[in-house]
C-alpha cells in the first residue's frame, strides 16, 4: 500500500498519474479502484454519516493491499473555530497516521516533487 500526501495544488494526482495509473482509476471513494483520491473528503463524508473513518479506511486498506491513497494535508494552519472542521482535521490526521504505519511507501509531494518519507523493501 502507498500513501501520497501534500498540500492542495501541489501535484499529487499528476504524480500518481505518472506512476502509470489512468485518470479513470482515480476515484474519490473507497471502491475497487486502485487509487483513492481526496481521502480527506472521504473522511468528512464518513464523519457526517456517523461512521468511524479510521475503522472504515483501515478495513479498506486491509482488503486492498496494493491501493494508493492520496490525501491533502490539512493540519498546517489556523485551528478552525467550527467544531466539525476541528474533528474532521483530527480524523483525517489519524487516518493518515494509521495508513502511513501500514504503508510500504509514503511520499509527500511539494511543487510536484516527491519526497520519500518511508520506503520498505518488498
Amino acid at each position: 500500500m502507498r500513501l501520497v500526501i501534500g498540500g492542495r495544488g501541489q501535484g499529487k494526482k499528476t504524480y500518481v498519474h505518472g506512476l502509470g495509473y489512468d485518470w479513470e482509476e482515480m476515484k474519490p471513494c473507497l471502491s475497487e479502484q486502485p487509487v483513492v483520491v481526496s481521502l480527506e473528503d472521504i473522511v468528512a463524508r464518513l464523519l457526517k454519516d456517523g461512521q468511524d473513518p479510521l475503522a472504515v479506511v483501515l478495513r479498506h486498506a486491509d482488503a486492498h493491499p496494493d491501493a494508493v491513497y492520496v490525501c491533502t494535508e490539512m493540519g498546517c494552519g489556523v485551528v478552525p473555530v467550527d467544531r466539525f472542521q476541528r474533528e474532521w482535521r483530527e480524523a483525517a490526521g489519524r487516518v493518515c497516521c494509521a495508513l502511513a504505519a501500514k504503508a510500504s511507501r509514503v511520499e509527500r509531494i511539494f511543487c510536484g516533487l516527491p519526497m520519500v518519507l518511508k520506503e520498505e523493501e518488498a
